[in-house]
């Protein structure tokens, strides 16, 4: 979604196709962009960003996996995983051991 995910001295950041650091490496880790916010690692807690570097979901997960193009990301709070929206509600509760994913509508657990 025009800025792509990069590593720097073992932190994360982005840029945008003419290399130019937009946003700083000072992430644990980064998914690229998907549905306007990249899933990120920040002291050992996901949460994501938008594309001015903005907390858009504070970090507070587990685990996260980035959006899907139906809006919802499967993330992992109290050992529990569970679905939320773009605005970090929930769309589904924390109540399942794994989720595996989503197809066509249809979620695996």
């Amino acid at each position: 979604e025009g800025l792509v995910a990069v590593e720097l001295d073992f932190k994360w950041g982005f840029m945008d196709s003419r290399g130019n650091e937009v946003i700083p490496c000072k992430y644990d880790y980064a998914e690229d962009f998907s549905e306007g916010l990249a899933a990120v690692v920040l002291d050992d807690k996901w949460g994501f960003i938008d594309d001015d570097g903005e907390w858009a979901i504070n970090a507070q997960f587990s685990s996260a996996r980035p959006f899907n193009e139906e809006g919802l990301a499967i993330v992992a709070s109290g050992g529990k995983y569970g679905v939320i929206d773009t605005d970090g509600d929930w769309v589904i509760n924390p109540q399942f051991e794994d989720f595996y994913g989503f197809n066509e509508g249809f979620s695996v657990f």
